[in-house]
């Protein structure tokens, strides 16, 4: 019998095993990234090991610098524990202080206790009301994220029973929280719940292996109101409500962002975008809605970037030009030593690069650019640049991924203009809604592409929409508009659509 201890800045753990055992076993109840699920071509999930730990792989040494090797940094997911040993969590990314949760301030007609979550793929914010009234919230990042930072490499992993545990489990520690001092759970009355498609699928413990495939049918979508203690047993008096989906990739979060945006109650052309992993759209036009889901990818929120990370402590959120250094200046969330740079760091960080003439259209590292030559480096992979004395690069091949990210979502919002024949100079009004989104710097998000430059001057920033629109379905009246918005909204699959597959390329230059 061998031993590994594991710890963080805030806990320690000591754990058996008998026989070679994964280190990514060991860390399970720490926050360590992981968004390839393990697949080993991320490069993440980095924690500082010592003792009787297996010897270094080729994995490991391409991922791995020359430093961190000699500091004892190995890849979770590929070393592994041979006997007695040690291993430390390098970063906590799971605090509250980067999730999203303020949305559009309502009040409802509902007396009494209740709960309302928004289960997002990266992040989970829980609300708390009482007799109409927010008192209280918080918000974490999601305990899945260790199974895939993506819908698909989550669903991939054929663990649909472990990732309900998961999630069911966060969601009941976090329901606690919110509720310590205030109330005992049995005063709890009504939970509303959203999220996207497959995340309330998991939620129900449905098996979500249908939605990764061609033709991406689902178990059910949902509008489901039964028994809160069928999946929490701590709520015995209360009653658990799922808001609808309207597809398998267009999820009841976008049904609750659309729902608290009014858009469909007002005389004007609107767009509606909560940009993320899963870029899910929806454009509403003289009383028809018309909705699409793009495969954006984890790039812009950081994920299969090279030293791309969520928006936690340590992250580069911003960037500027410092004209006294000729270098590029940065903001670190939380004051501190930089480990990373998240989505809204990498928006401005490209349009800052195509602005400066470091990034050609085509988005090539032009090094024959002599003002800003010094910003530019080079290894055996190629041409990265520089940002400031961080430590933190931009690689060449990190910007290929945000083409194919923007590319993608701009893509998706002219395929919706094209269905009703209209130009981006016919949109009033732009809503951005998520986690991310709701970070993003328009202007700098039309100088890179992800948006068309005719919507900065337009954009509504809608916080959380899901989390307020799941709050608002606590008052039943707001079901109904929720379930008017699932039924009459027209799907555009975008898979199906030349003109899609055309914007797309079209959309990959700057």
């Amino acid at each position: 019998m061998s031993i590994v201890t594991v710890k963080d800045k805030t806990q320690t753990k000591l754990l058996d095993f008998e026989k070679p055992t994964q280190l990514s076993e060991f860390t399970k109840s720490f926050f360590v990234p992981m968004p390839c699920g393990g697949n080993h071509t991320c490069g993440k999930c980095k924690v500082y090991a010592k003792g009787n730990i297996s010897p270094l792989s080729e994995t490991e040494r391409k991922y791995l610098s020359n430093q961190e090797i000699q500091n004892g940094i190995r890849l979770a997911c590929v070393a592994q524990a041979l006997g007695d040993c040690t291993i430390e969590i390098l970063n906590n990314e799971n605090n509250s202080g980067t999730v999203m949760l303020d949305g559009k301030k309502h009040e409802m007609n509902f007396y009494g206790l209740a709960l309302s979550a928004d289960i997002g793929t990266t992040t989970v914010a829980v609300y708390l009301y009482k007799d109409g009234k927010q008192i209280k919230s918080i918000g974490e990042h999601n305990k899945q994220s260790k199974f895939g930072a993506d819908v698909i490499t989550r669903i991939g992993v054929n663990k649909p029973q472990i990732l309900q545990q998961t999630i069911v489990s966060q969601l009941t520690e976090m329901f606690e929280k919110v509720l310590c001092d205030v109330a005992d759970v049995s005063e709890v009355e009504r939970i509303v719940i959203t999220g996207n498609t497959t995340m309330l699928h998991f939620l129900r413990g449905y098996d979500p292996a249908s939605l990764a495939v061609s033709p991406f049918k689902t178990v059910s979508l949902f509008d489901e109101e039964i028994e809160a203690d069928k999946i929490f047993p701590i709520f015995s008096n209360a009653t658990l409500y799922l808001p609808p989906c309207i597809s398998a990739y267009i999820g009841a979060d976008v049904v609750c962002s659309i729902e608290v945006s009014e858009m469909i109650k007002k005389d004007e052309t609107s767009i509606l975008a909560d940009i993320g992993t899963n870029g899910e759209m929806a454009l509403y036009h003289k009383g028809t809605l018309v909705t699409c889901s793009t495969a954006a990818g984890p790039a812009l929120e950081g994920a299969c970037i090279s030293q791309g990370m969520s928006a936690g402590i340590g992250a580069i959120d911003n960037v500027y030009l410092d004209k006294d250094t000729n270098s590029i200046g940065y903001h670190v969330i939380g004051d501190v030593k930089p480990t990373g740079i998240c989505g809204s760091g990498l928006i401005r960080l490209t349009a800052l690069l195509l602005e400066l003439n470091l990034v050609d259209e085509t988005g090539a590292i032009d090094e024959e650019c002599e003002e800003y030559s010094s910003l530019i480096g080079e290894d055996d992979d190629g041409l990265f640049i520089y940002i400031g004395d961080s430590g933190i690069t931009l690689t060449q091949r990190d910007i290929r991924q945000i083409q194919l990210a923007k590319a993608s979502i701009c893509a998706g919002i002219f395929t919706m203009l094209d269905y009703f024949k209209i130009s981006e100079t016919d949109v009033d009004v732009f809503y951005i809604c998520g986690g991310f989104g709701s970070y993003i710097d328009p202007k700098s998000a039309g100088k890179m592409g992800l948006i068309p430059m005719s919507f900065v001057d337009k954009v509504v920033v809608l916080g959380n929409g899901a989390g307020a629109g799941a709050s608002r379905m606590i008052d039943k009246e707001h079901c109904a508009l929720g379930r008017e918005i699932a039924k009459t909204a027209k799907i555009i699959e975008l898979s199906e659509s030349p003109f899609f597959m055309e914007q797309y390329i079209e959309q990959m230059s700057f």
